[in-house]
């Protein structure tokens, strides 16, 4: 019972800070002047209803000292919960059910990406932005925001283990406070520097902003439905620096922050030793390599310039777990060799301490290391002392297991909805085990047709907004909420 009011006061502290940001589409929606024939009520509800549960939970409940088990129960709980509410101002602007609704808003506070709207370029700016704004929230985690707020800092500290529980990492500074603050100050500066730049080559200031929000934060929400192709294909004059401006900035939100600390302090020698950093430049450059190659038919009519910097761009997009495209991405580029590689990359995602999703780099360099230690002790000789390291960091067996752990949790979830994806739907079995995959490592493009994608079916849909949260929150925190020992 001491559990359950901890879980329910700290839900309720979440739940009265997200009631403000309802303010953010709103001040939006006066700016252009949609507030006549789009009425404040679809945002003021949401907000009203957030606000009044979270005080309902806040004033009556007496919380006690959080555990570990218990902040992955406050993080499953918290980000279903901002999901249902984000998913109003969607349900009630547009002529859609409340089920796609919820699906747009899990999409977006997951920076998942995939969505079922259509005509974005015609609903409203309040709209579009409360998709960017959804998705730039949840790319640091929607928690390490509304911990500002927390006040006790040992509950800080494990509220934040809710979404940072993946694999041990080097912080910004002692304090948890302190690191949160640089944290979302470089995340800021990437963002704005993002849209600056995006505007100084041509974008509207709306479409600026609402692409730096949706690149940085690796969620690929666009304001138009040909995602970036719409510039080049609309004759924007700087449309291939904008193509190469979102690819850079894609590349740095799928990068760890750490690695953008130690840039701006000028801690070269930190930067070149992170092992993580290294293998991920190199794997983008071999998928890259493998797509320029296996996609080389395409470069005899469109030329060897732009099939380079698509490959790149769509290797980078996938990667960094983005999803903007420049192409038709289940039609134009799914030749054999872009199959395996992008299907490849949606499994890896980007780095540990990014906004990317997937298994992360970082534990593919454990589990590398951890065949390689097992190899060199298999030809050891008897007296010979081994040691299994990450480069110049020594790997404890916590932190081996956490990473087996995920990992396994991971791809059982993925087979097991890839095998009911394919009970539910009309999709083949590499269309639905790409669906699967782009969910789970909240991607967004799969193999799958737009049109058939949108017509998957009710228990399908479900299927993936489990797996989108599911894949943000890494399994084990709602595997956690299942377990009775939790509740005691």
């Amino acid at each position: 019972m001491r559990s359950l009011r901890s879980v329910l006061y700290y839900l309720g502290v979440i739940l009265i800070a997200f009631s403000v940001l309802q303010a953010a589409p709103l001040c939006v929606s006066a700016i252009y002047r949609e507030t006549v024939d789009f009425p404040m009520r679809i945002y003021f509800i949401p907000a009203a209803i957030s606000l009044l549960l979270g005080l309902g939970l806040v004033l009556p409940m007496h919380p006690s000292r959080m555990t570990a088990a218990m902040s992955m129960v406050v993080g499953t709980l918290g980000w279903l919960a901002l999901s249902l509410l984000g998913a109003v101002p969607y349900w009630l602007a547009l002529d859609i059910s409340y089920l796609d609704a919820l699906f747009e808003a899990v999409s977006g506070f997951t920076t998942t990406g995939a969505t079922l709207f259509t005509g974005l370029q015609w609903l409203p700016k309040s709209i579009l932005f409360w998709r960017a704004l959804t998705q730039w929230l949840g790319g640091l985690g929607i928690f390490s925001l509304f911990l500002f707020i927390v006040r006790a800092s040992g509950a800080r500290h494990s509220l934040l283990g809710a979404e940072a529980h993946k694999a041990s990492m080097e912080r910004f500074s002692p304090g948890v406070f302190s690191s949160l603050r640089i944290l979302w100050a470089v995340y800021g500066g990437l963002t704005l520097a993002c849209g600056i730049v995006l505007w100084l080559e041509g974008l509207t200031p709306f479409d600026a902003i609402a692409h730096a929000l949706t690149t940085i934060s690796t969620g690929g929400f666009s304001t138009r439905d040909a995602s970036i192709a719409y510039f080049a294909q609309n004759g924007y004059p700087h449309a291939t620096a904008i193509e190469y401006t979102v690819l850079a900035f894609m590349f740095l939100g799928g990068t760890s922050f750490l690695v953008h600390w130690h840039v701006l302090r000028w801690r070269w020698r930190s930067v070149w030793r992170n092992r993580e950093l290294r293998v991920w430049v190199l794997w983008l450059v071999i998928a890259t390599g493998l797509m320029v190659v296996g996609g080389r038919a395409l470069a005899t009519n469109a030329g060897w310039h732009l099939h380079i910097r698509q490959s790149l761009f769509h290797v980078v997009s996938i990667a960094t777990t983005t999803g903007f495209t420049l192409s038709d991405f289940p039609g134009t580029w799914m030749v054999p060799a872009a199959q395996v590689t992008f299907l490849a990359l949606m499994l890896i995602g980007g780095c540990i301490g990014s906004t990317a999703g997937g298994l992360k780099v970082y534990r593919m360099a454990v589990l590398g290391n951890v065949m390689r230690f097992r190899l060199r002790s298999i030809r050891a000789h008897r007296n010979e002392t081994l040691s299994l390291r990450l480069g110049a960091r020594p790997l404890d067996d916590h932190e081996v297991h956490r990473t087996i752990a995920v990992v396994v949790a991971w791809l059982g979830f993925l087979f097991l909805g890839w095998i009911v994806t394919t009970l539910l739907t009309q999709l083949d079995g590499w269309q639905a085990l790409s669906g699967i995959t782009s969910s789970l490592g909240n991607v967004g493009p799969s193999f799958i047709e737009l049109g058939a994608f949108r017509s998957i079916g009710i228990p399908a849909k479900l299927v993936y907004i489990v797996a989108m949260l599911a894949g943000r929150l890494e399994i084990l925190p709602i595997l956690v909420c299942f377990s009775r020992r939790t509740w005691r």
